[in-house]
């Protein structure tokens, strides 16, 4: 965002905006959890109108919490223009696709819900620079999360649409150890026999591949800044000997 509480010059306005992104996060824990106890206990475990009122609530927030940036923004429409996708996915379309009685599909239904984690998402990335100065232990912090949270919102979607028809799949936890050894492209005994499977199966083998080599790249600046002595001392050393030897 062009307006993140730590550019915000006021204690006041910079206190009310990091106030907004912990409810943020908080709200889209929240979903997670009704999601998951929604998926693994039945749609009937929670009722729908108490959802749907859960979802409409924590959509407003975020909306509000896009306002009030907005507000703090010097240049807006530049603000409009990059955060344009924060707008989107603050919109509360499940409740919309309820409201006019449109028929989906079970899985549209979950990606439906789970459009606004990507809002929590970004929320996150905020409060993790908020605690960490180095830009390269934010990517990483953030990475990390990233590939825990794709990894078991993959095995939510895989358990949702392969339980029953996967005679590998027995309980969530095979779907969950299918999530992680996919994201990790280890690979799993547990082959998807669903279209949909196979194609999460897909997405999550291509991010996890595209996020270990930041972990790489990680460890190995640590040790070259922790553990590798540095070179302009040795120079150093060797240029003090070679003087007192000459004279």
């Amino acid at each position: 965002m062009s307006s993140t509480p730590n550019k915000i010059t006021s204690p006041g306005l910079a206190l009310v905006a990091k106030i907004l992104n912990i409810i943020v996060l908080i709200s889209s824990v929240v979903i997670l959890v009704l999601l998951s106890l929604e998926i693994l206990k039945g749609s009937k475990f929670i009722p729908q109108k108490y959802y749907l009122l859960v979802q409409l609530i924590i959509c407003i927030i975020f909306l509000l919490d896009y306002c009030f940036l907005f507000y703090l923004s010097k240049n807006k429409w530049k603000y409009l223009v990059t955060n344009i996708v924060l707008l989107l996915v603050s919109i509360p379309y499940y409740n919309i696709v309820n409201w006019f009685h449109i028929d989906v599909t079970p899985l549209q239904s979950i990606l439906l819900r789970s459009i606004i984690f990507i809002r929590g998402g970004y929320g996150l990335v905020i409060m993790i620079n908020w605690f960490t100065k180095s830009k390269v232990t934010n990517m990483m912090i953030t990475y990390l999360v990233m590939l825990v949270a794709m990894a078991y919102f993959g095995s939510l979607i895989f358990y949702s649409i392969e339980m029953g028809i996967n005679p590998g799949l027995h309980h969530f936890q095979d779907a969950l150890w299918w999530a992680s050894m996919d994201v990790t492209t280890v690979g799993c005994a547990i082959e998807p026999v669903t279209g949909e499977g196979r194609i999460l199966a897909v997405i999550l083998a291509v991010m996890g591949m595209s996020m270990f080599p930041i972990l790489t790249v990680y460890v190995t600046n640590y040790f070259q800044n922790t553990v590798t002595p540095a070179a302009p001392a040795q120079g150093n050393d060797s240029s003090n000997t070679t003087t007192s030897s000459a004279s």
